[in-house]
């Protein structure tokens, strides 16, 4: 099945009505016992997304695992046709290779489907959504949605709204991203680290490449033949689709920290027209699921425990960059937790758009 096939506009009929008569639908998470799939199960109960029935997959090895969710238990499976055939949204919380493989079958099953991969994000044929951002591409409910990578959420939401005011000429970044991009194996890694240094043991670098307790390094994903790495040219490539701004200029170094859930970005931006750091702080304060760090007030500047299992993405030190554009050219610092905002509630978001008439 071709992508314009799978990106093909969806007619969801298996829904149920409630009660109240409001319509409900039976939903999955494929990849439920990951560190993403288990934020998007606590998501659509804390969110009410309407929920009839919820399927959970996973692999063989977790097969069996027990969840609870509005109160009632709910197993998780490996993954088979008859189960899926039954959901109305599927949430894809899996690497891109099963993602890819998946994809054709969900389509064919008229299951829409939240991508979380690198799969189909440079697909033109296949919605790359941040909601509040460019949540107007769901309007033609597309039956395969791609979210975003995390780092590239968490900076455009701040970017995106000064962007949308006066425009983007350059965006530099530097990200500190958590362990939790590399899955609960990596929180897992830092924290059995942790535990071995405390009590004086030698510790295994298993997940990562080389200790990532006490230690900051760039981020492991392959290295490129520009000498660029793929987290990289992930950042590149969707935020000038995201933007709709093929000719912005980006340039951005990625880099692993250990910090456990939340991903840190020092932003420098460079526009095509005057602006001060007041009037983007005015911006960005009006921006919804944006928090301004007033450190006026005596605030201190955000950091990852700080924005660690909240939604909003928070913003601070916003200033002149000295070293851009005179008068065009602004330096902050972002921090989002990469399993909410960066992951989990991004595809939440995008099945409550997909559901509203």
């Amino acid at each position: 099945m071709s992508a314009g096939n799978i990106g093909a506009s969806s007619a969801v009929s298996k829904t149920n009505k409630s009660k109240s008569g409001t319509r409900t639908f039976c939903v999955g998470v494929i990849g439920a016992t990951g560190a993403v799939g288990r934020e998007v199960i606590q998501l659509l109960e804390k969110r009410k997304f309407p929920v009839s029935r919820l399927r959970l997959f996973c692999s063989e090895r977790s097969a069996g695992e027990r969840f609870e969710f509005q109160g009632q238990p709910v197993s998780a499976q490996t993954v088979n046709r008859d189960a899926l055939a039954e959901c109305d949204y599927a949430i894809l919380c899996v690497d891109a290779a099963l993602s890819r493989s998946l994809a054709p079958m969900l389509a064919e099953l008229k299951v829409v489907a939240v991508d979380n991969s690198s799969a189909f994000r440079t697909d033109p044929a296949i919605p790359l959504v941040v909601p509040e951002i460019n949540g107007e591409l769901l309007k033609c409910k597309p039956i395969l949605v791609a979210n975003p990578n995390c780092t590239t959420i968490v900076s455009l939401m701040i970017a995106a709204p000064l962007h949308h005011v006066v425009q983007l000429d350059r965006i530099t970044a530097c990200s500190y991203q958590a362990v939790s991009g590399a899955g609960l194996a990596g929180m897992h890694e830092l924290e059995s680290q942790a535990r071995a240094w405390a009590a004086g043991q030698k510790f295994a670098c298993e997940l990562f490449p080389r200790p990532i307790l006490f230690n900051v390094f760039p981020h492991n994903s392959t290295r490129q033949a520009d000498g660029a790495n793929e987290e990289e040219h992930k950042f590149v490539r969707e935020s000038r689709r995201i933007l709709g701004h093929d000719s912005l200029r980006v340039s951005v170094t990625c880099v692993r920290v250990p910090t456990l859930r939340a991903h840190a970005v020092a932003l420098h931006l460079e526009f095509t027209k005057a602006i001060s750091p007041a009037q983007a702080a005015d911006i960005l304060a009006r921006a919804p699921g944006v928090r301004v760090v007033d450190e006026s007030n005596g605030d201190q500047p955000a950091d990852p425990q700080m924005a660690s299992g909240h939604d909003e993405v928070l913003v601070s030190r916003i200033r002149v960059d000295h070293g851009g554009a005179p008068g065009k050219s602004l330096a902050m610092w972002a921090v989002g937790d990469q399993l909410l905002k960066g992951a989990a509630l991004n595809a939440v978001q995008i099945m409550e758009l997909l559901i509203a008439d």
